[in-house]
């Protein structure tokens, strides 16, 4: 066993562990590399089918195994998997020697689990800070979505649209982790936004406190295709089909007609 954990866990049993939880994931836990020979599923684990596995395999042999598995330590410099089945058998499929794992006592997985439930129960808590939380509980503690919706007392929408959040723009998050005019519904608006320029100008609109939820809507349906169509008029008459475009301005009714007569008098 890697002496940083035997030490870690020593700690953990004579009740020194001296680290400070933080529980919306601003904690740095130390980490072993554990041959996959010495790490075991957990037999009572429901889950006995772990899906199609080719994808996530794929995606660690590209990108490594960007979140450790969480095991418990057992005697013999043994290991029982407590989160992350899917991630050690796509590893396990690799033919990997070792991974980065994560060691806690079953009941220290546990407790943790249940400082990030009550923690979502508080009212002051940043949108992101949530949108954080949910993420770590359904990743890190391998809680369905359904499941975690459950254990917080939200509906399986609400969490749907908080780990939504997490898909802003990287530079609007950062942004918005530090400011105070971040309302999850003007958020959710902006993860509708056709791209990065359009999130990142919406955000601005945000923090200077001219956009709501309302007039986001306004401006997605505002945008370049909407604005086409005021700008465009077609007239079908009889078979033969017209198109009227203004270079500004809307192709209001009046305007039509004084451009079509103009036309009709230059050219006859």
């Amino acid at each position: 066993m890697d002496s940083n954990v035997r030490e870690r866990l020593a700690r953990q049993a004579a009740g020194t562990n001296g680290s400070t939880l933080d529980p919306l994931r601003r904690e740095q836990p130390q980490l072993a590399w554990i041959p996959l020979g010495a790490i075991e599923r957990d037999p009572t684990q429901p889950r006995q089918d772990l899906g199609d596995l080719h994808d996530l395999a794929l995606s660690i042999r590209e990108h490594g195994l960007l979140q450790p598995i969480i095991v418990e330590a057992l005697p013999g410099d043994r290991f029982r998997i407590l989160a992350g089945e899917r991630r050690f058998a796509a590893c396990r499929e690799l033919g990997l020697e070792a991974i980065p794992c994560l060691v806690r006592t079953a009941a220290e997985h546990s407790r943790l689990v249940l400082q990030l439930i009550e923690n979502l129960h508080r009212k002051d808590l940043h949108p992101l800070e949530v949108a954080q939380a949910y993420r770590r509980l359904v990743s890190e503690f391998a809680l369905t979505q359904r499941e975690l919706a459950q254990r917080v007392g939200q509906s399986l929408s609400a969490i749907n649209e908080s780990l939504r959040l997490l898909d802003l723009d990287p530079e609007v998050l950062a942004d918005v982790r530090t400011s105070e005019h971040a309302s999850k519904a003007v958020l959710l608006e902006i993860t509708k936004a056709p791209g990065p320029e359009a999130q990142r100008a919406l955000w601005q609109q945000a923090k200077a406190g001219q956009l709501t939820r309302r007039s986001a809507r306004e401006a997605k349906r505002d945008g370049p295709s909407s604005k086409a169509h005021r700008d465009t008029r077609t007239i079908k008459w009889g078979q033969a089909t017209v198109t009227v475009r203004f270079l500004t301005g809307e192709a209001t009714p009046e305007r039509v007609r004084e451009v079509l007569r103009e036309v009709v008098a230059s050219q006859w």
